[in-house]
């Protein structure tokens, strides 16, 4: 009887997910798209055409923000599983099993979690219901949505696919972790399930590592030193394990673009209104788990309140860190359920008894009616308060091909990928929307066979801040992506033009908003007016180079990368380079002196470079150089190459690509840091070569992984051999 209610909840669990989540488009081979969804398209068509082909998972990807390190600060596992199942069933199917993966697992892994626990049912079955209300969460207060935190179906859909499976395998982990400090076996197994969680989102990871303090607490010091013992083992491991990544991760993160966000300051956000109904439940479960000293419940209930501490001191404490206080949210919610479904498997338990005493029906087949009502009502209760989730997954899932200003796009791919070679910067407008979504045109590097300033991976370039500043100058509609950044006042398409040069762009690409998809004039004012930029790039004098449809494309310039600067580039040794550098792009003045991040210490950079004063800067030394001028490069097909020549030996060199520690150049000194995050060489002969390759830091991350794989695979080995010993004697 029991395995027959496991059987029919879970059917109407996966009949109630795979009916929103509209399960015929997701087979369907067309590109998914929608909020940031539509944008992950470049990072698995990198990894997939150009990484693992030579055995990397990790490296230097040239068509966002001037080049980034592709998947060093984002997470590698969502992406592989899209290339291994790109195989069999093709890029954009596989593409969009992966995104639902998370969605689809949470209600199978926490079922399993409690099952580990040994948890008796209902319980197990309640934590599945109980990770569906969670996954429908859509509206938790009247003015407040669920759409961008992470681990819900809305939060998938806007993009979040690679955390919603990092979250989906939270419960499982910490369950798994709880039997090996329990019985002190299956290390391995836990080993192995932390190393995917950790390699799919960080997030997960930090709250995976506050939750396990919980496995040492209340308990005897010879029981919890056993356990830190056990838990050492496979956090150690699964470091190792994950080390080809994470070390990297760790020692390179100062050189990412630094978020500061203003936090969250709605407590109401602690206990939202689609929870609220499950909240007294919820409390009926830690009384009974403190009463019990049930240690396996509170698992979930210490995680849930160190989350919930965190948004409130980050609120008070740190109003404007790295870290958003709302990414605590996810946890606390679904923490909150699964208590609450412990809670509700002891009601249930109350429930039979009394109405056994009650009607005189058999407890067996009392149970069993509490039960079906208590599996029922949260199932129904989560799909009546979809919201407008099911749309939002038809929309993404339904692919840009079905959008109505799909053609478009596309027209504008095909044209750009007959032009040569050359950075595209593109203007901003809401109205991609019809495309797809607003961010359709990350996609160029994708459709388009060019380079594009603007990405999703925003916090892997140390460029990010700069190219959001250059979209405010250049766009009428503007985005501020990167918070904490002292944006400039308004559109100055002059001195974005001129940082649009600094970084070696080749094409401006302009949106008319006063004509419709027939090429018809409407009224500028019902569309926001968006035709100013084009009268900007006119005004600038710059030539047409194609026309496709509403979009017009102007060159820039000749899109070399190299060039020798007008002026001597100026030392500045000073720990904060971002804030440095950041403060020398606000001055159109210094455009043309740029700054060089480096120690003083450094004979090379003191003698090439000439030496400003401390800053803050009020000004800088203009020491003109004899023969500037733009020198062309040859780039290899995955951009960690850049190759030129020259015959300026011994002058500075600006190439215009993101600098980055694991960029080596040969027949030249260098490279170093250039504002605003730019490399700068000195030439020691006529041919120069940088190549992006691994550093002490990465071959010490991947001998880890290998320790770790070995590890791993020793007891195995020892076991075999030991049987094979024993089997010849």
């Amino acid at each position: 009887m029991q395995r027959g209610l496991t059987v029919l909840t879970f059917g109407a669990i996966y009949l109630v997910l795979l009916k929103a989540l509209h399960w015929n488009l997701i087979l369907t081979a067309t590109t998914a798209a929608g909020g940031d969804m539509g944008s992950h398209h470049y990072v698995a068509t990198f990894l997939r055409e150009e990484l693992l082909p030579r055995g990397r998972v990790t490296g230097w990807a040239p068509g966002w923000f001037a080049g980034i390190p592709m998947l060093t600060f984002y997470f590698p596992l969502p992406y592989t599983l899209i290339a291994l199942l790109t195989l069999p069933l093709g890029d954009q199917v596989a593409f969009k099993l992966v995104t639902v993966l998370g969605v689809l697992a949470l209600p199978a892994t926490c079922w399993a979690a409690f099952r580990v626990l040994r948890l008796r049912e209902p319980a197990p079955l309640l934590a599945a219901c109980a990770a569906t209300v969670f996954l429908f969460m859509s509206q938790v207060t009247p003015t407040q949505q669920f759409t961008i935190w992470g681990g819900n179906i809305a939060s998938t859909m806007a993009g979040e696919f690679p955390f919603s499976i990092s979250f989906a395998l939270l419960p499982l982990a910490l369950a798994v972790l709880w039997r090996v400090c329990e019985d002190g076996k299956g290390w391995r197994a836990a080993a192995l399930l932390v190393s995917a969680l950790v390699l799919s989102h960080i997030l997960t990871t930090i709250v995976l590592v506050l939750g396990a303090t919980g496995l040492l607490l209340r308990r005897p010091l010879a029981a919890a030193l056993a356990s830190f013992r056990r838990l050492a083992l496979v956090m150690g491991v699964a470091f190792c394990l994950t080390a080809f990544w994470g070390l990297p991760f760790i020692l390179r993160v100062q050189y990412t673009a630094h978020f500061r966000w203003d936090q969250l300051e709605f407590y109401s956000l602690l206990l939202p209104n689609e929870i609220r109904p499950y909240l007294l439940l919820t409390l009926v479960g830690l009384v009974v788990a403190v009463a019990r000293g049930e240690r396996r419940v509170l698992l979930y209930a210490w995680p849930g309140a160190v989350a919930a501490f965190v948004f409130v001191a980050l609120t008070r404490v740190a109003p404007e860190a790295a870290l958003w206080n709302a990414r605590m949210l996810p946890f606390l919610y679904l923490f909150s359920l699964l208590v609450a479904a412990y809670g509700a498997s002891v009601v249930a338990g109350w429930l039979a008894g009394w109405l056994q005493r009650r009607t005189g029906v058999s407890l067996r087949y009392a149970w069993l009616a509490v039960v079906a009502l208590m599996v029922v009502t949260p199932v129904v209760g989560a799909w009546r308060s979809r919201g407008f989730v099911d749309d939002w997954a038809r929309y993404n899932y339904s692919g840009y091909e079905a959008k109505s200003g799909w053609p478009e796009a596309r027209a504008l791919f095909d044209t750009l990928a007959t032009l040569p070679p050359g950075r595209v910067m593109w203007e901003f407008n809401r109205d991609y929307e019809r495309f797809g979504t607003t961010r359709t045109l990350e996609n160029v590097p994708v459709f388009g066979g060019q380079p594009t300033m603007e990405g999703l991976l925003i916090e892997s370039s140390l460029n990010a801040p700069f190219h959001f500043i250059n979209q405010k100058q250049t766009s009428e509609a503007y985005t501020e992506a990167v918070p904490g950044v002292p944006y400039p006042e308004g559109f100055d398409f002059p001195t974005g033009l001129a940082h649009l040069r600094l970084f070696g762009v080749r094409y401006y690409v302009a949106y008319d908003a006063c004509k419709n998809a027939d090429d018809q004039a409407v009224p500028c004012a019902d569309v926001g007016g968006q035709d100013t930029e084009m009268q900007a790039a006119a005004a600038a004098g710059l030539p047409v180079v194609k026309q496709s449809g509403r979009f017009t494309i102007y060159e820039i310039g000749t899109g070399d990368l190299v060039e020798v600067p007008r002026f001597r580039p100026v030392l500045v040794d000073h720990p904060d380079w971002r804030a440095n550098g950041l403060a020398w792009y606000a001055n159109p003045d210094w455009l043309e002196t740029p700054l060089v991040f480096a120690s003083k210490d450094d004979p090379g950079a003191t003698a090439a470079f000439a030496e400003a004063q401390d800053p803050p800067l009020t000004t800088l030394p203009r020491e003109r150089l004899d023969r500037p001028g733009e020198l062309p490069a040859t780039t290899s097909r995955s951009g960690d190459v850049v190759s030129f020549r020259t015959d300026r030996v011994g002058e500075p060199h600006i190439v215009k690509v993101s600098w980055f520690p694991n960029w080596k150049v040969e027949g030249a000194e260098g490279p170093w840091l250039l504002s605003p995050g730019l490399m700068v060489v000195v030439p020691t002969q006529s041919e120069v070569r940088l190549s992006y390759r691994d550093t002490p830091v990465e071959l010490a991350g991947k001998a880890l992984t290998v320790a770790g794989v070995v590890a791993l695979l020793t007891p195995t080995v020892l076991g075999w051999w030991r049987a094979r010993r024993r089997q010849g004697s």
